[in-house]
């Protein structure tokens, strides 16, 4: 409905205005390169669709340095891997508009889209009703694909970390296990060739619990090498895990007596603060 809408136009370049923000989580931005980076389309052909996009503001390829086209096409296998493992798509339709002639949609400043497809993909709303069905929200999509782009971008053998909420969304899941000094965040292994929010569900699952990847709980700014957080919604729980399980949220981020240690402190305060449990 904001597409739709045709509500006030945003001044400025979109583009520019993303770049110079400090919170690439509601930027949709999934990486911040030296001259170029990557970022979710607000109004997508399909699941997933994101954009490689100069930090030039340019409006050909011809007007680009050699630096920044050599990172551009470096960012395209990339790109091409983490959502192949994310999302698992048939195929990609990748290219460039150039020009209002030619359908781009913000001209002043270039961009490549790339965008998954699967078989049966384009049905009868785009041609009846000029509007495209997407099967999650984006936030969820932000968070499986960025994951995987950290991912590639700084490969690691570290744990994952992991926040749960309750079906009340005032509890969260801990991990207690006499192996841990002080109570922690769940956290995981990645699997080779897996995506991690599929690993993420099975190990919850593991646990006892069923549940779903809902949204990004690591740092909020996109350079590959932060520290990777998944954030889950629990749909039902069998009898927990001996080792895991809820504690209340008002406890947990209270200073003076949370067991959390201050990583996992800051990892879940960061997660919260931007979250309406209301």
């Amino acid at each position: 409905m904001q597409y739709v809408g045709s509500g006030p136009a945003e001044e400025g370049c979109v583009f520019c205005n993303r770049l110079a923000g400090d919170d690439d989580v509601d930027a949709l931005i999934l990486y911040r390169g030296k001259q170029a980076f990557l970022i979710m389309n607000l109004f997508p052909y399909n699941t997933g669709h994101l954009m490689i996009v100069p930090n030039q503001h340019v409006a050909s390829p011809e007007e680009l340095d050699d630096e920044t086209q050599f990172e551009m096409a470096l960012l395209v296998p990339i790109v091409l891997r983490a959502v192949r493992r994310a999302l698992n798509p048939g195929g990609f339709n990748l290219g460039l508009n150039l020009g209002w002639a030619a359908g781009a949609g913000i001209a002043a400043h270039m961009h490549q889209h790339v965008v998954p497809r699967w078989s049966g993909d384009a049905n009868f709303m785009p041609i009846l009703a000029n509007t495209k069905v997407l099967p999650e929200l984006i936030p969820v999509t932000y968070a499986k694909i960025r994951a995987e782009i950290e991912r590639e971008l700084n490969p690691r053998s570290d744990e994952i970390s992991l926040i749960a909420l309750d079906l009340d969304r005032r509890s969260v899941l801990i991990d207690a296990s006499p192996s841990v000094s002080n109570f922690r965040l769940p956290r995981f292994l990645p699997k080779v060739d897996e995506a991690l929010w599929t690993t993420a569900t099975r190990e919850l699952a593991s646990t006892g619990i069923q549940g779903y990847a809902a949204g990004w709980a690591g740092v909020r700014n996109a350079n590959a090498g932060d520290r990777i957080g998944l954030l889950m919604l629990v749909q039902s729980q069998n009898k927990p895990d001996e080792n895991a399980r809820f504690a209340p949220l008002e406890s947990l981020r209270d200073t003076s007596q949370t067991p959390l240690d201050a990583a996992d402190l800051q990892l879940l305060n960061d997660v919260l603060d931007h979250l309406n449990l209301d």
